[in-house]
């Protein structure tokens, strides 16, 4: 069942910005930048896409510090996030390590 919230589209915009605990970021805009950055600014991991370009790759004043590597990804990881000549999959499989690593973390 659907949960509505937010009577319009900034104040729904907002609130998802304030309900994750991790926020996956794939290429947007102007948007996208603005709930990530009100996501990280109260402590919420942002992993971005950044080989899509667009917000995740730092556009739209995205916050510069979610695209530093967190330190439960890896190097590797990382880099599979950034590069355009990575396979998809590889990179796809980077995101569910990274996110696995942080659910990971919060459970010890």
């Amino acid at each position: 069942k659907d949960i509505n919230a937010g009577a319009d589209l900034e104040e729904r915009k907002a609130i998802f910005g304030l309900v994750g605990d991790i926020y996956i970021t794939v290429e947007g805009g102007p948007c996208v930048a603005l709930e990530a950055k009100l996501a990280h600014a109260r402590g919420a991991i942002v992993v971005p896409l950044m080989r899509t370009g667009g917000a995740s790759s730092g556009m739209f004043s995205f916050p510069p510090e979610a695209l530093d590597k967190p330190s439960f990804a890896t190097e590797e990881q990382w880099s599979l996030l950034e590069s355009k000549d990575a396979p998809l999959d590889a990179s796809a499989a980077a995101v569910i390590a990274i996110v696995e690593a942080f659910v990971g973390a919060l459970a010890r």
